[in-house]
């Protein structure tokens, strides 16, 4: 991959120019059937040692492509169904937001799980290990949209312990 292909997640939301005003011309469901995405992550992890992930988004067209999102929410990531390991759940903004892809151009985005979920306690919010089997899956936000660009993988959380 060249350096010029890889382009930086954008944060703040908004739409760049790297489609440019052609971008907007492929319609929402043209775009996202461009698209595929990739999630690269360690096959086992140690409780309470964050292990780093890696989710591609990959424009496969030769041409570039805007994908119309439903919220500010760019991409996301959960554990057996829990999104970003915190069972309080979280909202983001429901303003819509706007992504562009160059021809063939690749955004790469990347987290962090450390085998433990967030859960709601007595006494406030605790970090509970989740040893064993589980299914890391990370998500481009396009909401409902049919074809949900999403990709799993499993990992074995192990405690350290012999």
């Amino acid at each position: 991959m060249k350096p010029a292909d890889a382009l930086a997640p954008d944060p703040a939301g908004g739409t760049d120019d790297a489609g440019g005003w052609f971008a907007g011309l492929v319609p929402n469901a043209v775009a996202l059937r461009c698209l595929s995405v990739e999630l690269r992550a360690p096959k086992e992890i140690v409780v309470g040692e964050p292990a780093r992930f890696l989710f591609r988004v990959r424009n496969r067209a030769p041409l570039p492509v805007s994908v119309r999102l439903p919220t500010s929410r760019l991409w996301g990531w959960a554990v057996d169904g829990i999104p970003e390991a915190d069972d309080r759940g979280f909202d983001p903004p429901e303003t819509p937001r706007r992504v562009a892809f160059r021809r063939r151009g690749v955004r790469q985005f990347e987290g962090t799980w450390d085998g433990q979920v967030r859960r709601a306690g007595r006494d406030g919010d605790v970090w509970r290990p989740e040893p064993g089997e589980n299914t890391l899956t990370a998500y481009l936000a396009t909401g409902d949209a049919p074809g949900k660009l999403s990709d799993s993988v499993q990992i074995s959380v192990t405690t350290g312990r012999p």
